[in-house]
């Protein structure tokens, strides 16, 4: 049995010292486990995260803007004109057209000759004589009856003596004198004649020409050495002549005005310097027609004349369009996105040209679109992010301009877009 000692007054106690239970192995067990379903649990919402997908299409209406104003060429451009050219000549083409053989031709009806005129009475004791020649580079033969009339360049009257026919592309000599007495009627030198009674247009394949001087003779007298007048002869009528049609006129003067149209393209062009990058446009105004046949006038040929005034204006294709572009911008509203314009929807009409002051109107017709902006605040992925398919839908549907929207989102049985505008791809048509 142990001692029992007594604690002297004041004395403190000691305790033996104490150290930690041990963990017990259970802890360990929880804390990893803990550790693991939140890794696993960051882990899933990654993959959520990264798998979530959204697609939105959205489609804009076009709306239609229209240009219909007038766009001044000058030589000499200043503000709100465009560089160009104004040219303008006149052509004339005579040409001889074949009838059409698409009827039968009819019998030959005689045409009577006319009746000659009445010579005008001489007051002085001598006329002017002599022997023309008369030509006929036409395809018909041509009767010219006594007294008809021979004008020289200076404006002299002479008549021939003798009816007579001229054969096609042949030619032949006839006694003449002049109209009016009086020495000043003599021609010592070569002389051609026009023969005035005939279409204005026959006459330039038919004429005359002096065959030696004309001299002066006593009035009333015919020279000796003169040709006996000939007897008439009736021109023979073609096998080959027809009717005249309507259409034989139409086809005529379109034939003729596509000649003359062809020519005056290439005159006008040398006039005109970096043609090759400008476009034109024509005015053809018919400045005069004539025809030696009318419809149901049997022939088998007839001539027909055009005297056509060409216009050629002549633009800057870039600079037209750039400025039509310019224009229809200005037409779209604020916050609307002007479509890309080509120009093929444009017409160009000319209103006026001087030919003088080289300057052009033209009015021009121009057909655009435009839509709400793609780049518009209310078209962003962060106004739909994390809003549901139906939220998303309303808010773009709720758009002036826009049209209709689909919502795709990955996986489907999702029910709303990822939060993230990455995960959002936003297609605007």
């Amino acid at each position: 049995m142990n001692p029992v000692r007594s604690r002297r007054p004041g004395a403190v106690h000691i305790s033996a010292p104490s150290f930690p239970v041990g963990v017990r192995p259970s802890v360990y067990r929880r804390i990893a486990y803990t550790f693991i379903g939140l890794t696993v649990i960051v882990i899933l919402g990654v993959l959520w995260l990264t798998s979530v997908r959204a697609e939105v299409v959205v489609k804009l209406k076009r709306d239609a803007v229209r240009l219909d104003g007038v766009v001044e060429v000058a030589k000499e451009p200043r503000d709100g004109q465009i560089p160009g050219r104004v040219v303008q000549d006149a052509y004339t083409k005579t040409r001889e057209f074949q009838v059409a053989k698409d009827a039968p031709a009819p019998a030959p009806t005689p045409t009577p000759a006319p009746a000659p005129t009445s010579e005008p009475e001489e007051s002085n004791d001598v006329t002017a004589r002599g022997t023309v020649k008369i030509i006929n580079n036409y395809s018909k033969a041509q009767t010219l009856v006594k007294t008809t009339r021979l004008l020289t360049p200076d404006g002299k009257l002479y008549r021939i003596d003798a009816t007579v026919n001229v054969p096609a592309k042949s030619e032949l000599t006839v006694p003449a004198y002049s109209d009016k007495p009086g020495r000043e009627y003599v021609l010592t030198s070569p002389t051609k004649f026009t023969i005035p009674g005939l279409f204005v247009d026959l006459q330039q394949f038919i004429f005359a020409e002096t065959v030696g001087a004309f001299t002066a003779v006593p009035r009333g007298s015919t020279p000796s050495t003169a040709p006996a007048a000939s007897t008439p002869r009736p021109v023979a009528t073609s096998p080959n002549a027809r009717p005249v049609s309507y259409e034989d006129l139409e086809n005529a003067k379109k034939s003729l005005t596509d000649e003359i149209l062809n020519e005056a393209m290439k005159a006008l062009a040398d006039q005109v310097e970096n043609k090759e990058s400008m476009e034109v446009v024509y005015v053809v105004k018919v400045a005069d027609e004539s025809k030696n046949a009318n419809v149901g006038q049997v022939t088998d040929s007839f001539l027909y004349s055009i005297k056509l005034d060409v216009t050629a204006v002549y633009y800057s294709k870039e600079d037209m369009q750039a400025l039509v572009r310019s224009r229809l911008r200005e037409r779209v509203p604020a916050g609307r996105e002007f479509l890309p314009f080509t120009g093929g929807a444009v017409t160009y009409a000319l209103e006026s040209a001087n030919p003088q002051t080289e300057v052009a109107a033209m009015r021009v017709t121009a057909d655009a679109d435009y839509r709400l902006s793609p780049t518009s605040p209310l078209l962003q992925k962060s106004v739909i992010a994390g809003k549901s398919i139906e939220e998303a839908k309303g808010l773009l549907m709720s758009i002036e301009g826009v049209e209709s929207v689909e919502v795709t989102v990955r996986p489907s049985w999702l029910g709303s877009l990822p939060a993230l505008k990455d995960r959002i791809k936003l297609d605007i048509q």
